[in-house]
């Protein structure tokens, strides 16, 4: 086991966490979201698996809900288990089973791209080095399970301390976690690789030196431009339609600046997720128009995009960014299936269906290879069946009605996740959900439900007090 030197530091701010309730500990998980490259734990014996200090928080509050859960059970009180649960369960059952039995029984009979960079096998292209290795048990199967049953067992937790605390209080989890990941965009868009390189200790290939079309990415917290636009997107899209719904400032604040860095990113996850959920919200923004029109507003708004304008056409006059933008869309979004990526995340893709097909659609096991798109991920990892469970939890968590109080907060998670879901469709490569898309899940889930902790009974440590 490997500890880093901001290891110490985390787990006396999680021990703390811990003494202030498991609301707290939430918390703390949202602010390391964005730290999408700070492990606190590496396991080179379990194929170099590095424990990120997000999935650290999540286990711990995994760990005080199974305790939570054995004292209920102890005292006779019943256990509310909603659709959604039931359905990630069924999930990741089958997510265990994969990768214990149908990893084995189908080994040797097909060949899979790799998890590993480091495998050595067949190369199938001239256009991208990734081999394809025959199927077999491998360290990932382990790894990816832990995943997926980690995601299970937070989002029940999470769930449950959210309908406690309120979905309000969710809300106020993400508001952190995006305002952090701002600030790591800064720091990134600022060059300073000397401080980040405290929060950048994963075992992974690390791309903050690439570019596209001579201008540099920026990757905030994250090893790389893609999961760092797909985040900033997800952000936008949450705190979008909380302005739409509010026009507070900080919402509108931190729309806008996740939506920059989402396009600083300069990944073409990120663009087209930005771009989907803007489509989605822009018919609400227009229909509000009418309503929120006054002559200030009026006169503002005319000056704001007077002043917007006359920038843009100075810009595309005086410099040279019609040139910069058309090459970076070229590079991005035109030419991306013909580039050496887009070729190895088309075989990546196809792999996971012959996969499929290979396996007589059961799938070949969690963690067995690597795929392009989380669809074709989990039909060539868990199969129809696992593939349908996790529809059917995604359903059940996100459709339906909110409570009246709580209406905005559904709207506000349904957009993000669909930030999230468009990222995962467009670049995922593994089966694991994610912590982002199991809290706004989870968020979704108590939207849904009456808070059983009334405003007077809460106290700061998160346990209810008795009625007098």
């Amino acid at each position: 086991m490997q500890l880093y030197s901001a290891s110490l530091l985390f787990f006396g701010i999680l021990g703390i966490c811990a003494f202030g309730g498991m609301h707290r500990a939430l918390l703390l998980l949202a602010a390391m979201m964005p730290f999408g490259m700070l492990a606190v734990i590496g396991l080179p014996a379990i194929g170099g698996l590095s424990i990120l200090a997000v999935n650290a928080v999540a286990a711990a509050l995994v760990a005080g809900g199974g305790l939570v859960l054995v004292s209920r059970l102890l005292r006779g009180q019943p256990i509310h288990i909603t659709p959604a649960t039931t359905a990630l369960l069924a999930f990741a059952l089958y997510a265990v089973f994969s990768a214990t039995v149908l990893v084995r029984l189908f080994a040797g009979e097909t060949m899979v791209f790799s998890l590993s960079r480091d495998a050595i096998g067949v190369r199938v292209s001239t256009q991208f080095a990734w081999t394809k290795v025959w199927l077999g048990p491998s360290s990932s199967n382990i790894s990816q399970t832990f995943y997926v049953l980690l995601a299970c067992g937070f989002f029940v937790v999470a769930a449950y301390i959210l309908r406690q605390r309120g979905a309000a209080f969710g809300a106020r989890c993400l508001a952190l976690a995006a305002t952090v990941n701002i600030i790591l965009g800064l720091l990134d868009l600022a060059a300073l690789d000397q401080l980040l390189s405290f929060v950048r200790t994963a075992s992974y290939s690390l791309s903050n030196e690439a570019s596209v079309s001579g201008i540099p990415r920026v990757i905030g917290g994250y090893s790389e431009a893609a999961s760092f636009g797909a985040a900033s997107a997800m952000f936008f899209g949450y705190f979008a339609s909380a302005w739409a719904a509010s026009k507070r400032w900080g919402d509108g604040f931190l729309a806008l600046g996740n939506a920059v860095f989402a396009v600083l990113a300069l990944s073409s996850t990120g663009i087209i997720a930005l771009t989907v959920v803007g489509a989605v919200l822009a018919p609400k923004l227009i229909a509000d128009i009418p309503t929120r029109l006054g002559r200030g507003t009026v006169f503002m708004g005319g000056v704001a995009l007077a002043c917007l304008a006359s920038t843009i056409a100075a810009l595309m006059i005086f410099t040279e960014a019609p040139q910069i933008i058309s090459s970076v869309i070229t590079d991005l979004i035109l030419d991306k299936s013909a580039s050496s990526s887009g070729q190895e995340r088309t075989a990546w893709a196809l792999g996971g269906l012959e996969a499929l097909r290979d396996s007589w659609g059961l799938g070949v096991g969690t963690g067995s290879l690597r795929s392009n798109g989380f669809l074709f991920v989990l039909l060539g990892s868990v199969g129809i069946l696992g593939t349908a469970f996790f529809a059917i939890f995604l359903w059940c968590a996100f459709a339906g009605r909110a409570t009246a109080q709580h209406q905005h907060t559904l709207t506000n998670a349904r957009i993000g996740a669909l930030a999230i879901m468009v990222s995962m469709l467009l670049a995922a490569t593994v089966p694991d959900p994610g912590i982002p898309l199991i809290f706004l899940a989870a968020l979704a889930v108590a939207s849904k439900q009456p808070e059983t902790l009334a405003p007077q009974t809460k106290r700061l440590d998160g346990m209810a007090r008795q009625p007098s």
